[in-house]
């Protein structure tokens, strides 16, 4: 017997992947390749893509997935995309320039930016260069030629789905990561446009997860898909990985990856007012049901990636997972690179790594890599008190989601810091996809109950928050700016 299935791309900020997802929420099948990101040398930090190179990408990989595949129709194409990533569409509909979420062009001209109070209040995130609105207006600054082509602005996500259909349309949880869609009103806002120099016109249609379009003839029979297949509005990575992890309105949602942030479901805005020292995003959920609080420690992550990569390229995960647990309680470092402050709505500019002194005679690679593990646990326990006082719960256990949470160590680190039972769901490291599918199928009665295949109990030991009072203390004295005395 044949099941319809879904299609599913999903781009990430490291690589892209095409899955078929069966219509019970079943992972079938999945095929994946690293992106491809290049520097633009007329900023200090600036990174793009291109979208043809891309397209050839998501071609391959989408054969690949669909090879032989038996026992299942392709009822549905959907995509999930990395948040802050938009591509760009000039006058003929070309799409000449991709803007990924690790560009930070628009940095150096923050301070340009003013009426930053409506801005963050209307929008629900302070002005930094990581959404949108900075992108645009850093590209503006030093290529005029490559602004001035814009016709239409779209994300990810949606540039996915334009490929399929045609349409040009931006769906409400990507809205917000431009920093120009007014949260309240649900509304691009000409007063946010006019302060960062967009012009309202090249911004698109806001339009629900879940719009179902006609894909394109052309489109069916390149991939040989079903001619009543069709393509499903999709939406940012991290909403669909919180459907995709079955998050109750109860729950406390942890998504760690690149960065982890820490959602939950609110049916109305936090007050601005009282919560604007928190750093906090408030965003539209998918279809516009409700917001999604979200508190973020930061890089988290690609650090871990990056020490793993310079340090021990040939060391295993698992083996480095061993490693940490064997030496749980025996930190020799302490690290200090998650950027995002404890405390305040601030982002620190300094890191390193604290230890004892003499030079400890046994100290290896793997405890530089155990401290840099342990940052972001300790970065992840503030940043899920802060959401529990911002929505006002406080929920018994943590719903995890996302690859870092592949690391053992790293989870039960969390449980123990938070004292709350960390719950993982079957292909929690794969939940913007499963998420992304349960949207193609969300009208239909085929969707199975995501069952619960970890859980991390807390333990009474205190050495970890011993530990977390001399991190704190260490983050805070390198980036303060009082004078400790002169030379």
């Amino acid at each position: 017997m044949t099941k319809d299935a879904a299609l599913i791309i999903d781009i990430g900020t490291g690589s892209t992947r095409v899955a078929v997802v069966s219509c019970e929420g079943e992972l079938v099948r999945i095929k994946g390749s690293k992106n491809t990101y290049y520097l633009d040398e007329a900023y200090d930090d600036a990174k793009y893509f291109l979208p043809s190179e891309l397209k050839e990408t998501i071609s391959s990989l989408i054969k690949e997935v669909l090879e032989n595949l038996e026992g299942f129709r392709i009822k549905y194409l959907s995509s999930s995309a990395a948040r802050e990533s938009f591509v760009l569409l000039d006058e003929t509909g070309n799409d000449f320039y991709g803007l990924p979420n690790i560009d930070n062009r628009g940095k150096k001209w923050l301070s340009d930016i003013l009426n930053r109070e409506y801005i963050e209040q209307y929008t629900g995130r302070p002005v930094t260069e990581d959404f949108g609105a900075m992108k645009f207006y850093g590209l503006k600054q030093k290529r005029e030629e490559l602004f001035q082509k814009i016709s239409k602005v779209i994300s990810l996500s949606d540039w996915i789905g334009y490929l399929f259909t045609g349409e040009i349309a931006m769906e409400f949880s990507h809205a917000c990561e431009t920093q120009l869609y007014n949260i309240y009103s649900k509304e691009w806002d000409p007063i946010i446009c006019k302060a960062f120099d967009v012009e309202p016109s090249i911004l698109p249609q806001v339009v629900k997860a879940g719009t179902k379009h006609d894909i394109q003839a052309d489109r069916l029979s390149e991939f040989q898909l079903d001619t009543e297949c069709l393509y499903v509005v999709g939406g940012a990575d991290t909403q669909l990985a919180a459907l995709g992890m079955d998050l109750g309105s109860e729950d406390i949602g942890l998504i760690s990856g690149t960065s982890s942030p820490v959602v939950k479901y609110k049916n109305e805005i936090p007050n601005y007012e009282k919560n604007r020292e928190f750093n906090f995003w408030c965003s539209c959920n998918l279809a516009d049901d409700g917001y999604q609080v979200e508190t973020n420690p930061g890089v988290t992550g690609l650090n871990f990636q990056l020490i793993k990569d310079k340090l021990l390229p040939d060391t295993s995960y698992e083996a480095i997972d061993d490693y940490v647990m064997e030496h749980y309680k025996h930190l020799k470092c302490l690290g200090s690179f998650t950027t995002q402050s404890p405390y305040k709505n601030i982002a620190f500019p300094n890191g390193g790594f604290l230890m004892n002194v003499p030079l400890h005679q046994e100290l290896k690679k793997e405890d530089l890599v155990h401290g840099v593990i342990a940052d972001i646990a300790f970065s992840i326990a503030f940043k899920i008190r802060q959401n529990e006082v911002l929505s006002q719960t406080d929920s018994p256990f943590i719903v995890g989601s996302g690859g870092g949470l592949r690391m053992t160590s790293l989870c039960q680190m969390i449980a123990d810091l938070t004292n709350k039972k960390l719950v993982l769901k079957e292909n929690y490291d794969e939940a913007s996809i499963i998420g992304a599918a349960r949207v193609c199928f969300s009208g239909e009665s085929t969707l199975e109950i995501i069952p619960v295949i970890k859980e991390y109990e807390p333990s009474n030991e205190n050495y970890l928050r011993e530990q977390l009072e001399i991190w704190l203390m260490y983050r805070e004295k390198i980036n303060s700016k009082k004078e400790i005395g002169a030379f």
